[in-house]
């Protein structure tokens, strides 16, 4: 820090961390926002802290006629600091690992964790990246580095990842969609690299991220009725059920109906609402409790919301709640699994997960001629383009939807 009290006293103090000069702003005298900086926030907030006790230590002593020396001053900044004598730096990553281990963990710091998780699930990925790319040095004898991710690598690497084996029999391949993650955190990776002036590799932009649609299911109205009605004999698989149906009529993330017991009920006009705030978007939104909804709350929950299940426990039991009810019919999947296309046709059953009840609810309510904006308004969806391609709506279909509503007729030229 530099300050200045006049023409004859001047105090040039140490704040005790060194960083390369090209990575400090000269014009506003503060440390760039760059990744390989990890502490960057906290040597700037410092550096406020020290400029505004200098300017109030110096302001005292001018109001009190105290006459005080430039050792005074750095003694004082001492004790505000509790300052020792240790210099620390922070190293600059020089390889690209290590780059990305830095950028791991400045992500762990800035990124929020969502409840019930210890690390975000983005920096989770960063990590998934990292080890795969590990492993991938290890076994081929690549050598990674900023200048080495160029065609070459990325031919090699995705053979890799479409030969790679993992699972308790070591049986299973990597699908097309996890591969891309993969090669696009990788590109992220190089893109932060890149803002931090450590390479000057252009080659990464030419990289694609593969993905195909997967096979998504929602429930009609008639297999929802039937899992309603379905006897079961076991008590978390009741809850299960209950759960999951709750979140077909409220159209939420499973991260913001998993644990119903948390959330307030409001009451508006006389109705009854389940106050959500969405863990994703930080939005409230008001869901209506629907006769069944009630139901559920009534018969089995003293007529209050059922109790928290993991999100994993709930997509385990409602696949063994729906074959009970019978849930089968054979549907067509296609997946690209270690660089091989295969289709085979799956019972419906294995494909209901918690996620389904988001896309039960968005597709029924596309398909009754509900207004796509009212439907996005409740399910948390920003654009009518992510609404569609959530729902996998058909072109003919949206146009039929379009056209039937009776906006669509009135604006019409009438015939007599």
């Amino acid at each position: 820090m530099d300050f200045s009290n006049g023409r004859d006293f001047r105090l040039k103090y140490s704040i005790g961390y060194a960083i390369d000069p090209k990575y400090w702003d000269s014009a506003k005298k503060r440390v760039k926002n760059v990744a390989v900086v990890r502490n960057s926030n906290e040597i700037n907030d410092l550096m406020r802290d020290l400029e505004s006790e200098t300017f109030d230590y110096v302001s005292d002593c001018d109001s009190k006629q105290i006459a005080f020396t430039r050792n005074d001053l750095k003694e004082h900044l001492k004790r505000f600091t509790n300052k020792s004598s240790e210099i620390i730096e922070e190293q600059e990553p020089t390889t690209f690992l290590e780059f990305i281990e830095s950028h791991i963990n400045r992500k762990e710091k800035e990124l929020p964790v969502s409840k019930g998780r210890s690390i975000s699930a983005t920096v989770s990925t960063y990590k998934q990246t990292q080890n795969h790319l590990i492993q991938f040095e290890k076994e081929s004898g690549y050598k990674l580095d900023f200048n080495t991710i160029d065609e070459e690598f990325y031919s090699e690497f995705l053979d890799y990842m479409n030969n790679k084996t993992y699972g308790k029999d070591d049986d299973k391949y990597y699908s097309i969609n996890t591969i891309g993650k993969q090669i696009k955190n990788l590109i992220g990776f190089m893109n932060a690299a890149l803002y931090a002036e450590l390479h000057t590799n252009f080659k990464f932009k030419k990289f694609k991220v593969s993905k195909e649609t997967t096979t998504a299911v929602f429930l009609t109205m008639d297999e929802l009725i039937t899992l309603y009605k379905t006897e079961l004999d076991k008590t978390h698989y009741i809850l299960a059920r209950d759960v999951f149906l709750i979140g077909c009529e409220i159209g939420q993330r499973i991260s913001d109906y998993h644990d119903l017991a948390s959330q307030e009920i409001q009451i508006n006009d006389g109705v009854n609402y389940i106050k959500i705030k969405q863990e994703k978007t930080g939005k409230e939104v008001l869901c209506r409790i629907t006769p069944v909804i009630q139901q559920i709350m009534d018969d089995r929950y003293n007529g209050e919301l059922p109790p928290k299940i993991a999100p994993q426990k709930l997509n385990d039991y409602i696949k063994k709640v729906a074959q009970k009810a019978k849930i089968n019919r054979k549907i067509k999947t296609e997946q690209t699994i270690g660089g091989k296309k295969i289709t085979k046709y799956t019972e419906k059953y294995k494909l209901i997960m918690s996620h389904t009840a988001r896309r039960t609810f968005c597709t029924l309510k596309y398909k009754s001629g509900m207004d796509v904006h009212h439907i996005m308004e409740l399910s948390g969806h920003t654009t009518t383009k992510e609404f569609l391609k959530y729902i996998r709506a058909p072109k003919d279909d949206i146009i039929a939807q379009i056209t039937s509503t009776k906006e669509f007729e009135s604006t019409s030229i009438p015939i007599e």
